[in-house]
């Protein structure tokens, strides 16, 4: 039994090892030359530390793994999250249980934050010049063991030192935003409002109202032109999705004020290119001029196996007007959605997420589809364009 044992322990090593080499020899030498059209951040498969930073250069040229080539060493455990601050890249390792600070033209690690308590950080957010709050995993209950939530308070700037403070909180915290002053954060029984120079447990406000669920905890909290803060909601009918909402909330009054409602048609009813329905894990962004927000669907397509087909819709928030952006078939797995300064969309294929390098799709505005293979579970498109354009 122990000799067996042993047998399986090394075969596992062997493979881990084997697929790192194979993953590794496939990286072009050096970052490569030409400006950068967007950054990719890849998860990778838990427990083998391949979270990468993927470049993708405007000359078509690609870096899988540029953190890896350039620092020597794995960037870290389960990548989630990539934001610039300070002209930096602050990357969250899930995993890991660290917070990256990384050179935005070289790609050199400038330091490393690391968690001295438990935690599993997942989004990050500047609230004043030199420090951020990073939203954390860290579940309530943990193997039957009761566990606050947290948010974790760090430094973002030199020395960066470890974590400020660990704010306890009552409910695990998704993506967040800062607006008219206050620090908002979605979570399942509601956003979160706490005021940026008292961000405790004792000070917070809930919205309850707006909230994610299982399957819209991957989509962003996003902040338009006028500094309203939007949601998207999947609404049910007795456990029926019926439609797809988006949630306006007023920072300053802290309610909603405007709610848009897109509903599907009945598959027995439904005709080339309606609404039937939306995806599992759907994920939102918006436009350079903050005005169109991007999310998908399920629209009818006579012929295929499930009569439907992946659609990217837009909601105007001027107006409240849906429009059909464009159909994206064949995309099974999607990880991750960016839309460019441009207005061009780029989607994180996983393809079967079976620890498979995955691939950027960039739909053109020409129609044309561009693919890139990049690292592990792609889950993340960066635009260092956009920086310019805000």
């Amino acid at each position: 039994m122990q000799k067996k044992r042993i047998l399986r322990l090394c075969c596992a090593v062997l493979m881990v090892s084997l697929s790192a080499c194979e993953y590794e020899d496939d990286f072009p030498a050096g970052v490569g030359e030409g400006n950068i059209e967007a950054i990719v951040l890849n998860e990778g498969r838990i427990g083998t530390n391949m979270g990468a930073i993927s470049v993708l250069y405007r000359n078509g040229m690609v870096s899988p793994d540029v953190f890896r080539v350039v620092n020597n060493r794995p960037l870290g455990d389960v990548a989630q999250s990539i934001t610039m601050i300070n002209g930096k890249y602050f990357i969250a390792l899930n995993n890991s249980k660290k917070i990256e600070i990384v050179n935005s033209t070289t790609f050199e690690s400038e330091g490393t934050i690391l968690y001295t308590q438990a935690g599993l950080p997942r989004q990050i957010v500047a609230i004043s010049d030199t420090t951020a709050i990073v939203s954390d995993l860290l579940s309530n209950n943990v193997s039957g063991v009761d566990l606050p939530s947290q948010l974790v308070r760090i430094r973002t700037v030199p020395p960066y030192g470890t974590p400020l403070e660990y704010i306890v909180i009552r409910k695990w915290v998704e993506y967040m935003e800062v607006a008219d002053h206050k620090l908002f954060g979605i979570t399942a029984k509601g956003v979160y409002v706490f005021d940026l120079e008292n961000i405790t447990l004792e000070g917070s406000r809930m919205i309850e109202e707006v909230y994610n669920e299982e399957v819209t905890k991957t989509c962003k909290l996003l902040k338009d032109k006028n500094g309203k803060i939007w949601a998207l909601m999947n609404e049910r009918d007795k456990g029926k999705l019926t439609a797809i909402l988006l949630k306006c909330i007023d920072p300053q009054t802290e309610k909603v004020v405007t709610t848009y409602r897109l509903p599907f048609v009945s598959k027995n009813e439904a005709k080339e290119g309606d609404v039937t329905g939306t995806i599992s894990y759907n994920r939102t962004d918006m436009d350079a001029t903050k005005t169109l927000i991007y999310f998908s669907v399920r629209t009818c397509k006579p012929g295929l196996p499930n009569d439907s087909q992946q659609s990217i819709y837009t909601l105007n928030t001027d107006d409240g007007t849906f429009k059909l952006h464009r159909h994206v078939p064949g995309v099974d797995m999607m990880y991750g959605c960016g839309v460019s300064p441009q207005g061009e969309v780029y989607i994180c294929d996983c393809l079967d997420y079976s620890a498979q390098r995955g691939y950027i799709r960039h739909y053109k505005e020409s129609g044309n589809v561009e693919s890139y293979r990049v690292g592990i579970y792609p889950n993340q498109v960066y635009f260092p364009e956009s920086s310019e354009v805000q």
